[in-house]
């Protein structure tokens, strides 16, 4: 069985110092000029690093970090997907506008699926609505064509890792502080790989800053050719 990678590509400019994070916000809610030499470079790091280890991945991009030419040629190199990655979801019309102009935005690049901006807690963005509410985004996928797979949900269990009704509700984060405290080692969820599909979830701007989540997925990695774990899309 394999393991799942889903990318959600937050950040335009990352958020390695104080600088990119500004430029960052900036972009997520309101006018900024792309800076060419940043934009989405931390991404096409982590593209290349996925491309050399032969690791395919899901990735799902907000309206502020549409991919540049660049970074679509990357995702074409490695056998990787991309996704819609929506915010306005207070309704069906303010998602499917949002779509609509995502879609308009990339042109004719293929839509993988897809998910949903933040967990229900917290306003991440101007636009943002922050209520999570996977039961209405499966009646939406259906409506719209565009498969919902991956909720925003933690794993407390190698069985809450398990799709119901179409999608995986659970993640296992790469990020740490997302875990739960009965199921938290990278070891535990690679195991698992072994004997179950296991969606892996980590966002390329915390790959770029974060020592914890770069680290850890390294050891996923290396853990993933140890096992003889494969790593594939849906």
């Amino acid at each position: 069985m394999p393991l799942i990678l889903r990318l959600d590509v937050d950040k335009p400019y990352g958020n390695a110092g104080l600088v990119r994070r500004v430029m960052s916000k900036l972009s997520e809610d309101m006018w900024f000029p792309v800076v060419r030499p940043l934009y989405l470079k931390h991404l096409a790091e982590f593209i290349r690093y996925c491309n050399t280890e032969s690791i395919p991945a899901i990735f799902y991009h907000r309206h502020s970090t549409v991919p540049t030419a660049e970074v679509i040629r990357l995702y074409e190199q490695g056998g990787h997907q991309v996704g819609f990655h929506a915010e306005n979801t207070r309704t069906f019309e303010t998602f499917s506008n949002e779509l609509a102009e995502f879609k308009r935005k990339v042109g004719g690049l293929p839509l993988h699926s897809f998910t949903k901006h933040g967990s229900g807690f917290y306003k991440l963005g101007k636009n943002h609505y922050p209520p999570y509410e996977p039961g209405k985004y499966l009646q939406w996928s259906r409506q719209v064509k565009i498969p919902f797979l991956f909720g925003n949900g933690i794993a407390s269990s190698p069985e809450d890792l398990a799709p119901k009704e179409g999608f995986f509700p659970n993640m296992f984060w790469i990020e740490s502080e997302y875990r739960h405290p009965e199921f938290a080692t990278v070891a535990a969820a690679v195991s698992c790989a072994r004997d179950q599909k296991v969606p892996v979830l980590l966002h390329p701007c915390n790959f770029q800053s974060s020592s914890q989540a770069r680290n850890d997925f390294f050891e996923m990695v290396r853990l993933s050719r140890k096992m003889e774990v494969k790593w594939v899309t849906i």
